[in-house]
């Protein structure tokens, strides 16, 4: 919606006590220019790189979701009009660096390199720079996915990839010890070390082995 002469959509966001205030002719520009603004800080707290586009498809909604925390209503108001955040009910967000890094970098953090023999996804060398990834929800690659679009599953188990297959489907080598299985509901994620590769395999390529949970 586009603002008449004399008149803006005033945004306005708050992050560890500072105020932003984004004022636009439209509420999508104002929209857009608050969320840019917001992630550019929420990036440079974490000390990771700002991603141009961070924030399109469906895809990236729960980084648009986790933004959005931090922004209070669009108000129509006059250019001159005093600024009241008040008005705006903006909140008053509190965060973590963790939350941030896994927000903005889970997918991108997500290789054999990164996940331990106990599941555990690692950002950094620091033992509190990790998160156990059983009960996280990751997302299933596009040509897998039944709808063809976004889908979630939950991480609902841990297995030993040693004993549950003799060899790597990929590049039929023998799994080195501590290599994992990752079971969600309808698919299996293997972070393969010995090739350096995610490979994905649908519920019922392994439903015969009861060893998969």
């Amino acid at each position: 919606m586009r603002a008449s002469e004399g008149k803006i959509w005033r945004i306005i966001a708050r992050i560890d006590d500072e105020i932003i205030i984004k004022q636009a002719s439209s509420v999508e520009k104002a929209t857009r220019s608050v969320r840019n603004a917001v992630c550019q800080r929420l990036c440079d707290s974490a000390e990771i790189e700002y991603e141009l586009g961070w924030w399109k498809g469906f895809r990236h909604k729960a980084r648009r979701d986790f933004v959005d925390n931090f922004i209070g209503t669009p108000l129509y108001v006059q250019i001159d009009d005093e600024v009241e955040i008040e008005l705006h009910e903006v909140p008053y967000e509190v965060y973590t660096i963790q939350q941030v890094r896994l927000t903005f970098r889970k997918m991108t953090l997500m290789s054999p390199d990164n996940i331990d023999a106990w599941g555990y996804l690692h950002w950094g060398p620091g033992d509190d720079e990790k998160m156990q990834l059983l009960g996280e929800k990751i997302p299933i690659p596009q040509h897998l996915s039944s709808s063809k679009g976004f889908e979630e599953e939950e991480i609902i188990a841990l297995s030993d990839a040693q004993e549950c297959l003799s060899e790597c489907p990929k590049c039929k080598s023998e799994f080195p010890f501590g290599t994992l299985i990752l079971v969600t509901e309808n698919f299996r994620l293997i972070p393969a070390n010995c090739c350096g590769n995610m490979i994905w395999l649908k519920e019922e390529d392994s439903e015969q082995n009861e060893d998969w949970t």
